[in-house]
Order: structure tokens, then C-alpha cells, then sequence
């Protein structure tokens, strides 16, 4: 399946979590999600702008911070709503491809949910200290086995994401009962002549 092929199977199969996506479909709807990101987030920047590069010094470097987490990203936001679902669709076409359940998509809920737990944790923390005065040490350390967990949780569901993505296609011939049997040609059935 070529590039185009591939983007316009993805918006042909917009809601369609039934089915098979073959490697290359998979990986071209990747590929475009990424190109159009990288080609709006320029778009935006060069509409917005992002002002001067950060520089690596004490107000200067927060002034930035916030200058980049305040500046307005209505078109990637508008894209990523856009493209949501088609996303969804098409990484369970491709979890069927290769022989597994698209239920699989749910372990993104455990970092969210562990995210949730976290949150409520630090905002504990964090308000169990008395204002301008400096965590202690155990305080410190709550904070870090609160948060340093995520990215662990995260890393391990994009594995699992990558390990089922790069699984080569499974026929129905070969166990998967996520696609419907394709017919046998002419050729398979042998002729007589």
C-alpha cells in the first residue's frame, strides 16, 4: 500500500475498528499524523510565534517557559480532535492484523489513571508544606517515587504499542480469529484440465 493509499484508507475507515490493517497502512497513517503535526506546529509558530530561542538563566528561562505553554495551538489541537478517532481505528485494524484484540488498546489507561493517582498525591504533598519553606528531604523524596513511575508506565505501554505494530499480518488460516477467512483462488484449489 503506498503513502496516499494509506492516508486515504485511513480517512475511508474513519470509525471502522472492524477489519485488518497491513503493516505499511499502519505505519504510512504514522507517518502522516507526524508530517502534519511537524506542518502545523510551524504554521503556528510562525502565526503566534514563539518568540526568542530560551536561554538557560533564572527568569529568562521561566518568562519562555510560560511564553511556550500560553501560546495559542488551536490547529494541532483542532487535527489531534480530528484525527482521534481514525487513530484509534486504525491501530485496532492493526492489533486484528496481527492476531491480537483490540482491547489491548486499553492499557493507555493505566498511565492515565496512575497520572490521576499521582497528581492527587503531589497536590498532598505540595500542601503539606507551609509556604516559603523548603521540602524536606522525605517530602522529596514522595514526590520523586510519585512521579518517576509515569514515565516507567508509559515507556511500557508504548513497548507493547510498538511490539503489536511490528507483529507481521496473521491470516485466518493461521489462528487469527479477529479477520474474516479470505476465499481461496482458483490457484490454491488446484484445476483440471
Amino acid at each position: 500500500m503506498s503513502f496516499t493509499q494509506a492516508i486515504a484508507s485511513g480517512f475511508k475507515n474513519y470509525v471502522n475498528f472492524k477489519g485488518k490493517a497491513s503493516r505499511s497502512e499502519f505505519w504510512f497513517w504514522v507517518l502522516f499524523t507526524v508530517l502534519l503535526s511537524a506542518v502545523l506546529s510551524t504554521l503556528e509558530s510562525m502565526v503566534w510565534g514563539l518568540g526568542p530561542a530560551v536561554q538557560v538563566s533564572g527568569d529568562d528561562l521561566v518568562q519562555n517557559f510560560e511564553q511556550v505553554v500560553t501560546t495559542p495551538t488551536p490547529l494541532t489541537n483542532i487535527a489531534a480532535i480530528v484525527l482521534l478517532l481514525p487513530n484509534l481505528a486504525i491501530t485496532a485494524r492493526r492489533f486484528h492484523d496481527a492476531g491480537f484484540s483490540a482491547k489491548w488498546m486499553l492499557i493507555q489507561l493505566v498511565p492515565i489513571v496512575y497520572g490521576i493517582f499521582s497528581t492527587v498525591g503531589v497536590v498532598t504533598v505540595l500542601s503539606s508544606v507551609p509556604g516559603g519553606q523548603m521540602l524536606t528531604v522525605e517530602q522529596s523524596m514522595s514526590l520523586i517515587f510519585l512521579v518517576i513511575p509515569i514515565f516507567g508506565l508509559f515507556l511500557a505501554t508504548f513497548v507493547v504499542f510498538i511490539f503489536f505494530a511490528l507483529r507481521p499480518s496473521k491470516s485466518f488460516y493461521d489462528g487469527n480469529k479477529y479477520v474474516e477467512p479470505e476465499p481461496l483462488s482458483s490457484m490454491d484449489e488446484g484445476t483440471t484440465a
